[in-house]
């Protein structure tokens, strides 16, 4: 026998739901009762006004055109700049302690001189 558990889950989430919704619509319309009549004839002006400019709040089709436009613009331009090719890298000065190091790898000379090379500079400045 198949159990229904999961329907029961379900339907006991929605009742309690139902439950919440009418006690907090209940609590507002005891709050809402208690109020002075200036603000609720103040809350009930807002209310209208915020109708009404909702009703007039609707564009014009006439800028409808501009919108498209922009949005063209906008469009063009990414892919002008996604598809614009990159600059050629400028080309850096040559350090002088970079040639050295070309120097130095490029010479045919045994690792075993470069690890003496100290001792051959010292030697030479000391003659």
């Amino acid at each position: 026998m198949m159990s229904n558990e999961p329907l029961n889950l379900a339907t006991d989430a929605a009742d309690a739901e139902a439950v919440f919704l009418r006690q907090v619509r209940k609590d507002l319309d005891q709050s809402c009762a208690a109020l002075d009549g200036y603000t609720l004839s103040r809350l009930n002006r807002i209310r209208h006004a915020a109708l009404e400019r909702k009703r007039q709040g609707r564009r014009s089709p006439l800028l409808l055109p501009f919108g498209g436009l922009a949005m063209a613009s906008v469009l063009v331009f990414c892919v002008m700049l996604f598809n614009a090719t990159p600059p050629e890298p400028r080309r850096l000065p040559v350090a002088a302690e970079q040639l050295e190091d070309i120097d130095l790898l490029s010479a045919s000379e045994e690792l075993e001189f470069y690890e003496d090379l100290e001792f051959y500079q010292w030697l030479a400045g000391h003659q």
